[in-house]
């Protein structure tokens, strides 16, 4: 479970003819860490922060875009954590629930910005941000954009990715 005070949220739409984005769980590095008192410490990894798969252990690393334009095998397969270890249940199995693709989320985990509806977006260090040229696409800011007000930015990630 997220952590209360997490400001992300998956707001689509359920649609029974679409297929629903997979769930898949991976672990983090480092496994559980204990404070004095015996309770497990809280991980780095937030809800709603892009991740991706290490090639050599299969465990979570927070994903940052490479150049796309100049080799596309720089281009990695990314996850939108749902449940990440920065909260006691995550902290304490030391894994993270992720989806794909396939949803509209609602996320404090963005760079700062000009987001308008409509563009494109990739990932920094876990993070989304606009994208360049070299990026590699995870998304487009969705109809709501930004919500300074609130700090959330409304993200339409489809099933399969972007080019």
């Amino acid at each position: 479970m997220s952590l209360l005070n997490s400001k992300f949220d998956i707001t689509s739409v359920d649609n029974p003819v679409a297929l629903a984005a997979l769930a898949q769980v991976l672990k983090v590095p480092g496994g559980m860490t204990l404070s004095s008192e015996g309770t497990p410490v809280a991980g780095t990894i937030p809800a709603g922060a892009i991740v991706r798969m290490d090639a050599t252990t299969g465990e979570a690393l927070l994903a940052t875009t490479g150049n796309v334009v100049a080799d596309r095998l720089n281009a990695v397969l990314t996850f939108v954590v749902i449940d990440g270890n920065k909260d006691f249940s995550g902290s304490f199995v030391q894994k993270l629930t992720v989806l794909n693709g396939g949803f509209t989320m609602l996320t404090d985990q963005y760079d700062a910005g000009a987001y308008t509806p409509g563009k494109l977006v990739s990932f920094n260090a876990g993070k989304i941000k606009l994208a360049i040229g070299s990026d590699q696409i995870i998304g487009v800011v969705g109809p709501a954009g930004l919500d300074a007000v609130n700090g959330v930015l409304e993200v339409i990630v489809p099933q399969g990715g972007l080019p």
